[in-house]
Order: C-alpha cells, then structure tokens, then sequence
C-alpha cells in the first residue's frame, strides 16, 4: 500500500487488524446495525468498550466537505455528515473518522478538525504500519449527562432509554430509513466505484476539489444517480463555463425509455466525463500547455461541455420513434396511409432560420486550414444532411451548443469561441457514423481487402440496404438477405460517399484532436449502468469497467482500460472499429484480458 494509494478495501482492512490486535469483536456494514451503515463496529466486551468507524482515503479533508450544511424537507441541518449521525445511533460508542496520512494537512483540514474536537469525533491517522489517535473521542452520551448534570444512576438509565429508542429517529435526518444512503445503504448505483475512487486521485484539473468532495460523498448519498450528475454537471457549468445548462434531456430520458432498446444517455454522459477526466488529469503536463496555448482556455475546460453535452439531442434523433407512439396511443391512429400523412418534424425548413448552415460552417473550419477542389463545400453538405436527414444526435448536440453559446450573456462566460468551436468538434463527431466517415467508410475496409472498391461493398457492408418496392430499410449483408427482397439500391448516398473517398482525417489522433480523441474513446469504452426500460428498470451493460491504470515506463505513457464482457464478441467488434479509427498506440483495452490497441489498424 503506497502512500498515495490507498483504497477502500486497503483502509478497511488495516482498521480491522489494529482493533483486533487491541483485543474487540470487529463487524463491517452489518446488517444487525441497520438503518445505520456503519463501515467498521468494534466491541470488547471485557472493557464494555463500544466504538464505531467511519474513514476515508480521499487526500483533500475540509470542514465544507465532510461537515456541510445540509437541507432536507426544508429542515436546515449544520454540520451534516453521517459520523454525526452515528453518534446519535450508538450514544454510548465511541465514534472515529479515519484517515490515510497523506492527507494535505492545510488551514481547511484544521477547521475540520476543530468540528471533531467540539463534537467529540475522535480522529485516527492511518498508515499500512501504524494507527495513531490525534483527537479522543466522546460518547455522546457522557457529553449529554455531563452538560444537563445528570449524575444519579437511575435517570442515567432512564435517559439513555429514549436516546437509544426514540431520538435518533429525529436527530440528524428526518425520515431516515429511506432518505439517506448513508444509512439504508444504496439502492440503485449506475456509477462504478471503481470509477469514483479514481476522482480521489486527481491533481491537476481545474474542478478537482469538486470532484474530490462527490467522490468522497459517493457511497453515502440518498440522491439517485441522475441527481448527482445534474447537479455536478450544473454547478461546474456555472463555475467554470459562467453557462446555464439545459435540464431538458434529463426530463426526457423517461420518454426515451419507452422504447425497449433504448440505452441510458444522461448518467452514460457524466460517466464518460469522469474516465476522461481522470486520463486527461493523469496525462495533464503534456496535453495542456499546447492546448491552451493554441486555443487559449484550459482543456479540461472544453472537456467538460464536450462530454455533458455529447447526447443531448439524441431526443431529438428519436423524435419520430415516441411522437408517432404517443400518436398512436392517444389518436388511436392505425392505418399506414393515415401515419405517413402524420408531419412530425421538418428539420430542414425549422432550423435554416436559426443559423444551421452557418453553425455548420464554423465546426467544419476547425478540420482544416487548406481544403482541396469542392472539399470544403461537400463537407458542409455532409453535416447539414446528417443533420436535416439523419438528424445525426451528434451533429445536432454540436449546433445546439453552439447556439446556447451564442444566446448567453457574454459577460458571464467564461470560455472563448475558439474553445467553443472545439467543443462543437467533439461532439458533432463523437458518433460512429460520422467519424467513420470522416476516416473513410470501415465497413468493408478490413474485409475482403485484395477485392476492387466496388465488389468490397457488395461483399461486405454494415450500412442499410434500401428496397423502394417494399418500402424497407435491411441491415444484413446483401448475401444474407438474397434476391427475393427486391434489392435496388446497394450505396451510400452521394454526398456520403463523396466525403468517405476524400478521408479527410485519415486517423484521429490524439496529439492533433485530443477532445475528439478522447470523446470518442471514453464513449466507446462506458457501458456500465445503462438502462434499457424505465418500466423494469433493466440494465444490459455490454461491458463493466474493472480498471483504468495510467503507467509510464520508459519514458512512455500507457493507459490502459479493463473491461469485463458478458457480450465479448459483440463488444469486441465495437472497439476494434474504434481501434481502426483512433491512432495513438498509448491508449489500450483490454476485454476479458484480450487486448487491442489504438493503433489505427483496428486489431492488435
């Protein structure tokens, strides 16, 4: 257990082994204690001496994070924090907090120090070796007895009745069977602590203390999940864009949800900003120098709108898909003919006026500076029709962000347009069937590579297959589906093809495009948690994440993610497109212990 290291697990087990050296019973969130989810509970029964643990590992302890003023039905609660409702639960144990001793001892550790001392919360500083005791504990109970002067033994009984039976129902939290992680435990958790444990580590980036405090909160929060990733994603806004954000694609995830395979997007958005966060702050001294010299804002900066605001529109994407069923659920609509005559929404004549062309414009000038015969102007066709046709969520997340920049006040803001348009750049390329574009269609490049252009995407093709006879879009291979279909069409549309022939990025890279890089990485590699029905409330994670290790050896850094795979075959598939795609051999991934590395080859 190195210093700067220590995990969960780590801690907890080191507190265990010291108190049974001293001789008490240790028990870890035991259910016996419930509603109070107490991490460690030691007794000796020789000394009838009782005490609880609670602990951290997190290097940054402030007064504001671990004892902050708390509202709950409109009750105000100073110096909340669960230790303190500990106290209240075992009057007579004396209550601990632990600590690693790597903690930055600063002027804020003294203030939360000096909230211990008066509450009578002892302290431990803890090493792999040694647990030294910097402030005793007092049972809440001597503290009540001594300030009322109660002295007589049987008032004594009498009082720590109530205390033990009545009063920690009302101390602290109301309601607090079913209002407080901190003492039901969790219920739903979409975020992987594996993940959240990471955020202790981070140095560099600018709203680490942010993400600190939510880490070291984590595991004992009442909110669900999609509350504290609005609540982060707007409060880092505010501080660090001087942006309002949009609530609304939190509102419509239930919507969306309606439909059965529909994966989660408003929890997945947060979790992808938090694994790159944690790559960006690991790999900081290299990046963000010529970052912010070149686009003059910090990139973590650009980062964070980049990775919150990715999906956004995917609502918009699936329009049709809910509009129609709630026209068929509410109109009783049932006839083909009549849904056909249903105009559910015209991108193309809504949104011109509201500058789409112009928009587009600004993004496609961040690709290049010199442009070829027409190659500019059948770029811009490319993201308006994706936009107005596929309504691409993608394309569509970039041009709404670059209009909320637009409206805000620009006294507020705190990020330049330069920044801005890179933001703009990371989410309007962030999806597969644009970056595979913009790189050259992979869906037949790795197959069938000795055949000419034309017979390698009759043989092989991920992209839909068009029989205007039976009205029907097919996704097989044209193999599969045979000539009884009426196959007519077999192609990618002009202003498609005529940007995949060009392969204007050839590679992203990460030196050159670290935003979409990174976005499309942290993307590709988030699964976990994702819902996929509202009413079941069903998660079908193609992958969770066992681990992000950031080495350097010789010079060189390597990050590496670990994904377990219930659908290897499936998942492998996703990434070896990505890995095609990507170009930067530092980044790898390893599914189920198979390894495949970001070296624009799409294998290993």
């Amino acid at each position: 257990m190195s210093s700067k290291e220590y995990t969960s697990d780590e801690m907890l087990k080191v507190l265990k082994e010291h108190f049974r050296n001293q001789g008490y019973k240790v028990e870890e969130y035991n259910d016996k204690f419930l509603p109070a989810r107490v991490p460690l509970y030691c007794k000796n029964e020789s000394k009838a001496d009782e005490i609880v643990i609670d602990f951290t590992t997190t290097n940054i302890i402030s007064k504001e994070t671990f004892f902050p003023t708390d509202i709950i039905d409109r009750v105000r609660i100073h110096e909340a924090a669960p230790v303190r409702f500990y106290q209240y639960y075992f009057i007579k144990a004396k209550t601990y907090l632990a600590y690693p001793d790597y903690v930055e001892e600063s002027e804020d550790f003294n203030d939360f120090k000096k909230v211990c001392k008066d509450r009578g919360i002892g302290l431990l500083k803890t090493s792999e070796t040694k647990i030294e005791e910097i402030i005793k504990p007092r049972t809440l109970f001597e503290d009540i007895c001594k300030k009322l002067g109660i002295k007589n033994s049987d008032t004594k009984m009498e009082l720590e009745y109530h205390l033990r039976n009545c009063l920690h129902y009302f101390v602290y939290y109301p309601e607090p069977i079913f209002k407080k992680r901190a003492i039901t435990g969790r219920t739903e958790q979409n975020i992987p602590f594996i993940l959240i444990d990471k955020l202790c580590e981070l140095k560099n980036v600018a709203y680490k203390k942010e993400l600190n405090a939510l880490a070291f909160k984590y595991r004992k929060e009442a909110r669900d999940d999609y509350d504290i990733a609005e609540k982060c994603i707007t409060q880092l806004w505010k501080k660090y864009l001087g942006l309002k954000y949009p609530n609304i694609q939190r509102r419509v995830e239930n919507i969306l949800q309606r439909d059965e395979e529909y994966r989660e997007h408003f929890v997945h958005q947060f979790q992808v900003f938090l694994i790159g966060t944690y790559i960006l702050d690991s790999i900081y001294p290299e990046i963000s120098e010529s970052f912010k010299s070149k686009f003059k804002c910090k990139i973590e900066n650009v980062w964070l709108p980049a990775t919150t605001f990715h999906d956004f529109s995917y609502g918009l994407q699936n329009f049709d898909t809910w509009l129609m069923q709630f026209f068929e659920e509410t109109l009783r609509v049932k006839y083909d003919q009549t849904k056909e005559n249903l105009n559910l929404l015209n991108l193309d004549a809504a949104m011109v006026r509201e500058a789409l062309y112009e928009n587009i414009k600004k993004m496609v000038n961040q690709l290049k500076n010199k442009w070829e015969k027409n190659e500019k102007e059948n770029l811009i066709r490319f993201f308006y029709e994706k936009a107005v046709r596929d309504r691409n969520h993608g394309v569509l997340s970039a041009i709404s962000f670059l209009q909320l920049y637009d409206a805000a006040d620009k006294k507020n803001v705190k990020i330049n347009e330069r920044a801005v348009l890179q933001v703009a750049l990371g989410i309007g390329g962030h999806d597969e069937d644009i970056w595979e574009s913009l790189c050259g269609c992979q869906g037949y490049r790795r197959s069938h590579r000795d055949l000419p252009t034309e017979e390698k995407c009759i043989a092989e093709c991920h992209r839909a297959l068009w029989s205007p006879k039976k009205n029907r879009i097919y996704k097989e291979k044209i193999s599969d589906i045979g000539a009884s279909h009426n196959i007519e069409e077999y192609r990618c549309e002009k202003w498609e093809k005529a940007v995949m022939d060009k392969r204007l990025m050839e590679k992203i890279k990460f030196k050159d495009d670290p935003i979409l890089f990174l976005l499309i990485f942290c993307d590709n590699i988030q699964d976990e948690g994702r819902i996929t029905s509202s009413d079941e409330k069903i998660t079908n994670d193609r992958s969770s994440l066992k681990g992000i290790n950031i080495e350097e050896k010789d010079g060189k850094i390597s990050i590496c993610v670990n994904l377990q795979s219930y659908e290897e075959e499936e998942k492998d598939k996703e990434i070896e497109r990505m890995a095609w795609c990507l170009k930067d051999d530092r980044f790898k991934v390893y599914i189920n212990e198979k390894l495949k590395i970001m070296n624009g080859s799409g294998g290993e």
